[in-house]
C-alpha cells in the first residue's frame, strides 16, 4: 500500500485532443490464387457452352425463315401447276373433232389453241421458278435442303414443259413419268 502523499486534485486533460496511437493488428499474408488447370477447364467449358447456346438460338432462326421459304416455294409451285391444269388440261380434254358441213372431219388447230394458253401460263411458271431457285437452305439443313431441290427440279421441268407446249402446241406433260415423279416428290397431288 502506498501511504505517501496523496494528491487530492485530480489532474486535468487539456483542451487539445489526444490521439494514441493506434495499435496494428498483423495482417495475414495474402495466398496468391493459383488457377490449377481444372478450374481454367471450366472457364473454358463455360465459355464454349455459351457460344454453343448461341449458335443453336442463331441456327433455329435460320432454320425457321428457311422453312417458311420453301413452304412458300412449294405454295406457288401448287398454284402454278393448278393453273396449267386448269388452262392447258381442259383444252385438252374438252376438244373433239368436229364435222365440217361437208360431211368430212374438221381438224382444229389443237396446237394452236394450246400454245396461246400455254404462253399466258408460261409467265406464272417462270415466277415460281424463280422465287423456288432464289431459296437458299444450309446444307446441313437436310430436310429443307432436300424439300429445296425436290422443288427446283419440278420447277425446272414444268418451265422447261410449259415452254415446249407453247413453242409447239402439244400436252406431253400428261404421261410424262419423269414429270410426275417429280412432282410427287414436292407433293403436289392430282396429274
Amino acid at each position: 500500500m502506498n501511504t505517501g502523499d496523496v494528491n487530492t486534485r485530480p489532474e486535468l486533460l487539456a483542451d487539445e485532443p489526444v490521439r494514441l496511437p493506434r495499435q496494428r493488428e498483423p495482417r495475414p499474408e495474402r495466398v496468391p490464387r493459383v488457377h490449377t488447370p481444372q478450374s481454367r477447364w471450366w472457364w473454358v467449358l463455360a465459355v464454349a457452352l455459351v457460344v454453343a447456346v448461341g449458335a443453336v438460338v442463331v441456327d433455329s432462326s435460320a432454320r425457321a425463315r428457311e422453312g417458311a421459304q420453301v413452304s412458300s416455294c412449294e405454295s406457288r409451285l401448287r398454284a402454278a401447276t393448278g393453273r396449267v391444269e386448269r388452262r392447258l388440261g381442259l383444252v385438252n380434254s374438252y376438244l373433239e373433232p368436229t364435222l365440217a358441213t361437208d360431211g368430212r372431219v374438221q381438224q382444229l388447230h389443237l396446237a394452236d389453241l394450246m400454245s396461246a394458253r400455254a404462253q399466258k401460263v408460261l409467265t406464272r411458271v417462270q415466277r415460281a421458278d424463280r422465287f423456288c431457285r432464289g431459296v437458299s437452305v444450309e446444307p446441313w439443313h437436310f430436310s429443307l435442303a432436300a424439300r429445296q431441290g425436290a422443288s427446283t427440279a419440278y420447277s425446272a421441268a414444268l418451265v422447261t414443259l410449259v415452254q415446249i407446249v407453247a413453242a409447239q402446241g402439244h400436252v406431253p406433260f400428261r404421261a410424262d413419268a419423269a414429270l410426275q415423279h417429280l412432282r410427287e416428290a414436292v407433293g403436289i397431288d392430282g396429274g
